[in-house]
């Protein structure tokens, strides 16, 4: 089984200048071969950095299995995400997020300031190693998983990258912040850079993307209920006419078949 990303629809649970508004936030797993939404759920969550697991669980109730493939775009890059994705063992494909990434430029061509990817992980022993090659250790870590890691501020006064580095103004030494997954996290930022993973994630936007589309434009723009549970049950509906119409086109197609009352694929 080859599938498409979790992705959502643009309803977020939002606050503004102390407002809330109460939407909700969809999710979808599509198939890349016929757009088939082969699951979906409905979160309360802001975002989409703890929705993975959920997303795993509805394919494997509808489908019997997990997919051997997936694509997700950076908004699902988190650690809870990345560790469900391992631990399902599903070869998966998640954009790094922008503070992770690897500028164009390098330190030694340019004025920039150091980020975050220019100090490279060791896992094994569990530090961050600067250009400078100073090792910053962890110093605290919550127990929410987030981790801070520094240097010592008399080794960083000295290095020849100081003022592009560090920006306290109490003199304090360079802090890199990240959780308990930061393996994962270069993990995936290793596998993104390479070409073959560029060309798998390109995909995404002509299979997930266009069922938003064809959803929105079958005339979907937002929920018609109020309540969580009369929310869910209106998504899967819509979902549900989205897969009739996926059928029916398959089967007006020649794509697919009947055969003693089940759908089988149509043979070259």
């Amino acid at each position: 089984m080859n599938l498409e990303s979790f992705a959502d629809k643009d309803a977020r649970i939002m606050g503004k200048k102390g407002h809330f508004y109460y939407n909700y936030n969809p999710q979808i797993r599509v198939d890349s071969n016929n757009q088939i939404i082969v699951g979906q759920h409905v979160s309360q969550n802001a975002n989409d950095k703890q929705e993975v697991k959920a997303g795993l669980e509805s394919i494997k109730e509808n489908t019997g299995k997990r997919p051997d493939k997936m694509t997700l775009d950076n908004g699902y890059q988190s650690g809870k995400n990345l560790d469900a994705l391992e631990q399902s063992q599903i070869e998966s494909y998640v954009p790094t997020n922008r503070n992770d990434k690897k500028p164009n430029e390098s330190l030694e061509e340019s004025n920039r300031s150091l980020v975050k990817a220019d100090f490279i992980y060791n896992e094994e022993h569990d530090y961050f190693r600067c250009p400078g090659e100073q090792c910053l250790e962890l110093k605290t870590k919550d127990k929410n998983g987030k981790c801070v890691y520094q240097g010592e501020a008399n080794i960083c006064v000295g290095c020849q990258y100081h003022a592009r580095c560090c920006q306290s103004k109490k003199g304090a030494a360079r802090t890199i912040n990240t959780d308990s997954h930061e393996g994962l996290r270069q993990k995936m930022r290793e596998r993104m850079e390479r070409e073959d993973s560029k060309e798998i994630y390109k995909q995404r936007k002509v299979i997930v993307e266009q069922v938003f589309g064809q959803i929105k434009n079958g005339g979907f723009r937002g929920f018609s209920v109020r309540g969580f549970s009369k929310v869910t049950g209106e998504f899967s509906l819509v979902c549900a006419a989205h897969n009739m119409k996926k059928m029916v086109k398959a089967i007006m197609t020649g794509a697919v078949r009947p055969m003693f009352g089940q759908i089988a694929p149509q043979k070259a």
